[in-house]
């Protein structure tokens, strides 16, 4: 399994959504549309803000010579 920032990001939304939707709701039909929600929240948040990072400069500012 290759270990990437998205997979890792993945797994760690799924644990978390997971665990706040049996805590927080009873009702099974709840606590899918919760999960879904963190879930969908968490990663595509990470996406959004990877791809707004993609387009700003990266790296030290170069120093004057």
């Amino acid at each position: 399994m290759p270990q990437s920032h998205f997979v890792l990001m993945s797994i760690y939304a799924l644990i978390v959504s997971v665990f706040f939707a049996t805590l927080w709701k009873r009702l099974w039909r709840e606590q899918v549309k919760l999960f879904l929600q963190l879930f969908v929240g968490m990663a595509g948040g990470g996406i959004l803000i990877a791809w707004i990072m993609y387009f700003l400069p990266g790296g030290p500012p170069v120093p004057f010579p």
